[in-house]
């Protein structure tokens, strides 16, 4: 470049990179130019448009679909980085470090040489741009745009995608949704999702928290004539037939249950398990959320889609308008004036509004009122069935009321057996402790375990517990200090129940 600037002179360089900025500049602004213009008189003449924003599960499942066959192959220039801390099916890969380590300890060989779970994997997601794709030989445009202002002292970030293509039917980009939602049903066989609402500025949306794999209705400890009876009758109302038969008697398609009972007794371990046998998601929503207003509930609850378990957990807090961490109750909206307007709005922002309980009459509507959703199963969850509204439970509202007791002792047998199951298939570890386990050898004293074998330290195990003093989950607890070491359970259970009893 110096021997050229000495041949033609320094101007003439100068003048020649300034007329090749300007004009690639100018070249740039004017494609983009016809572009928009060409983009804009067609989308008035000859594209049909749909257009699907983030708060509509339909979102997720376009951008799922088009994860896995198109961005794989193309990907758009501006992207949004994701940790993503769970592995394909959901586990994460702390567990796997974290049951390595153990190996390493116990002297086991490691169950993986390679192990690509070393760390969180990175995900590139869409932010904005645009792509063409072909579905069943068509043309679709695809654009991605994600608006981030603000509205009264609200910082908004949505997302949007837009779905174009030739003609001026929307037939084909129909189809593409359904083969997006149909894609995602098979995605997640044998899973269930779970969402609570979001936090901050996003607290009227749902957002998934989890995708688990669905647990079988068999780890479920309850009476099984109580299990039975829940399965047959959610069954039943599920059944495509029995949908008309309630619209042909004009009763509203919808299913309540209450789940009543001590803390940990398996009410919430139920709705899970039910949720994998019929293939349904879960909402989650704790009535005693001091951060979601009566305004952002009934919102949430009108976004629930049919054929879904909607989970009120505390249901026993609704409409009793008490102080908590002594904060005086908020008022349901902003208050009036524009300064103060913005105060609220700043502090909502940060989740710094705190609102009171949802009240009876809200939460009444939100089930059954005139705007209420069809198609969906309630399941509320109590500690105190006594202290409920008798116009919460009415027949409409609870159509089933399941009681849970602290467990029997054909219960605590029940969970020891299910929790030691393992042991009947191969080699049980009996003694991990430091009094049992050759650093130097790495070898662990095992024990070959028969079934009937299990079955007497079941029997002994439960004879060793009182009857109504424990919950499932005190049980669970302890077992799971010894979930490879069933005969030391037995033996040490007697001390665990002194302890906590004196």
């Amino acid at each position: 470049m110096d021997f050229v600037e000495r041949i033609i002179g320094r101007e003439t360089v100068f003048a020649f990179k300034l007329a090749f900025t300007v004009g690639s500049t100018v070249l740039g602004y004017t494609q983009s130019s016809i572009w928009v213009m060409l983009h804009g008189y067609a989308e008035q003449t000859c594209l049909s448009t749909v257009h699907v924003t983030d708060s509509d599960p339909l979102y997720r499942n376009v951008v799922k679909w088009m994860e896995e066959h198109v961005f794989k192959h193309r990907s758009f220039r501006s992207v949004k980085a994701v940790t993503d801390g769970q592995s394909s099916d959901g586990s994460s890969s702390r567990s796997h470090r974290r049951q390595m380590m153990i190996d390493r300890w116990l002297g086991s060989p490691p169950k993986s040489q390679a192990w690509p779970l070393d760390r969180p994997s990175i995900k590139l997601k869409p932010y904005t741009g645009s792509l063409f794709f072909t579905f069943n030989g068509k043309w679709i445009y695809f654009t991605h745009s994600t608006k981030t202002g603000v509205d009264r002292s609200e910082t908004l970030d949505r997302r949007h995608l837009t779905l174009q293509t030739f003609g001026l039917s929307h037939h084909y980009l129909h189809l593409f949704l359904e083969e997006a939602t149909s894609y995602c049903r098979k995605v997640k066989k044998n899973k269930v999702s779970v969402y609570r609402p979001g936090s901050g500025i996003d607290r009227c949306q749902w957002e998934p928290i989890a995708t688990r794999p669905a647990r079988s209705i068999s780890t479920v400890i309850l009476d099984s004539s109580k299990k039975e009876a829940v399965l047959a009758d959610m069954k039943e109302y599920l059944d495509p037939e029995i949908r008309q038969w309630y619209t042909n008697h004009g009763i509203p398609y919808r299913r309540g249950y209450l789940f009543s009972g001590p803390p940990g007794t398996g009410k919430t371990s139920l709705s899970s398990a039910l949720a994998g046998v019929f293939g349904l998601d879960i909402y989650i929503f704790s009535l005693g959320n001091q951060m979601i207003g009566e305004s952002e509930f009934e919102t949430l609850f009108s976004h629930i889609p049919a054929a879904s378990i909607v989970l009120l957990e505390d249901i026993d807090v609704a409409g009793m308008a008490l102080r908590r961490d002594g904060l005086q109750p908020a008022t349901s909206g902003p208050p009036t004036g524009t300064a103060a307007e913005d105060g609220y709005f700043e502090r909502a922002a940060r989740g710094a509004i705190r609102y009171p309980p949802i009240s009876l009459s809200t939460l009444l509507n939100a089930i059954d009122g005139v705007s209420s959703q069809e198609g969906r199963i309630l399941i509320m969850t109590t500690n105190a069935p006594q202290d409920l509204d008798p116009a919460l439970i009415r027949p409409g509202r609870v159509d089933m009321h399941v009681q849970f007791d602290l467990p029997s002792r054909a219960e605590f047998r029940e969970l020891f057996c299910a929790m030691f199951t393992d042991v009947l298939s191969k080699e049980a570890i009996i003694n991990t402790g430091n009094e049992s386990c050759d650093a130097e050898s790495g070898k662990v004293e095992t024990e070959e375990f028969k079934p009937a074998d299990l079955e007497s330290l079941a029997t002994l195990f439960a004879k060793a517990l009182p009857e109504g003093k424990f919950s499932l989950a005190d049980i669970q607890g302890f077992l799971l200090r010894h979930k490879r070491q069933p005969s030391e359970a037995c033996v040490k259970v007697a001390a665990w129940v002194e302890e906590h009893l004196g």
